[in-house]
């Protein structure tokens, strides 16, 4: 890996998560992404009290690390979570950041995300437009249309949307730089319509999507799953946990980063300006009460989304 990935881990410091000196940071890496951690231990430990801890590969987006990893995330103050699969949404995340500690997700990097491309955004510009979007999303109910047919309804009563743009520089805050936008979490029980996955499923197995992917919800959960290969690999997927939950409607996420680009990896498709993302399985992070151990996103290109009748985004463009 070239020196040039400096640049990037200075802005994963700095920008992102605000470290200052002496401040006990965790990096937590797995066998598959072991080489990125490693180049961002490098410069971490200069300035601060810094560990690298290794564990192997898990098998989904919000799957717990082992109960060792679990208890050295409870003692630090910064975490970075540089894995092949997200801990954003798994219980040994949300107990370290309510313990705390603030949590940086590098999900899927790639060592090329360290020199270039929508890493290297102005996150300080963006906060403001992704605040204010995010109080547009509070409301009652919540649609979304996009031209390759998504239909959907939810309720989102209750339920105080999210700001993420890509910086954990407070106690308890959470990030997944480059990924920017504003999510929330529908009620459970309360989803309908049809999602027409165009965009991608930032899945091994999945990626940039061909064929679109056609998802029927009723009363909150995934009923149906049509379409051509890809909708075979997600069913077969979903199938594959023997646990109803990962089917729940989980959260309704809004792309916000103008530097990203749908590319199959997942904090860049989750944070690609004029998309919207639906998240499926674990709720937690969003108000809601599914603790399963998966959460998957799929993102849609161009949506139209209003909430209690007044739109917040036309054909992929945020309505300021």
């Amino acid at each position: 890996m070239s020196g040039s990935s400096g640049a990037g881990c200075r802005v994963l410091l700095d920008a992102c998560a605000g470290v200052k000196p002496g401040e006990k940071i965790l990096i937590v890496t797995d066998d598959s992404s072991k080489s990125i951690a490693e180049v961002l231990y490098e410069y971490a430990k200069e300035s601060t009290d810094t560990t690298i801890i290794r564990t192997r590969d898990r098998s989904t987006h919000g799957e717990n690390p082992s109960k060792a990893v679990w208890q050295a995330m409870l003692s630090a103050d910064v975490i970075f979570g540089v894995t092949t699969f997200s801990l954003f949404n798994s219980g040994a995340r949300i107990e370290a950041c309510g313990n705390g500690a603030r949590f940086v997700n590098m999900v899927d990097y790639s060592p090329d995300m360290l020199e270039r491309g929508c890493l290297f955004v102005d996150f300080e510009a963006r906060a403001g437009i992704v605040e204010k979007t995010a109080s547009r999303l509070n409301g009652e109910s919540i649609s979304i249309k996009s031209p390759a047919g998504t239909d959907f309804t939810a309720v989102v009563t209750g339920r105080k949307a999210l700001a993420l743009f890509g910086r954990s520089l407070t106690r308890g805050s959470t990030s997944s730089p480059p990924d920017i936008e504003c999510a929330t979490g529908p009620v459970e029980g309360t989803s309908s319509g049809v999602l027409v996955i165009d965009g991608s499923i930032p899945l091994p197995e999945l990626g940039l999507i061909r064929e679109p992917v056609r998802v029927h919800v009723e009363q909150g959960v995934i009923k149906t799953i049509e379409g051509g290969k890809e909708a075979d690999i997600l069913r077969a997927k979903l199938a594959s946990f023997h646990d109803d939950r990962v089917y729940v409607i989980a959260e309704i996420g809004v792309g916000m980063n103008d530097m990203a680009r749908l590319s199959g990896r997942m904090l860049e498709d989750e944070g690609a300006y004029g998309t919207m993302h639906i998240g499926i399985g674990n709720n937690l992070s969003y108000g809601g009460s599914c603790g399963t151990n998966t959460h998957i996103d799929m993102i849609m290109k161009s949506p139209s989304c209003t909430v209690d009748g007044k739109v917040i985004i036309r054909d992929g463009e945020i309505v300021e």
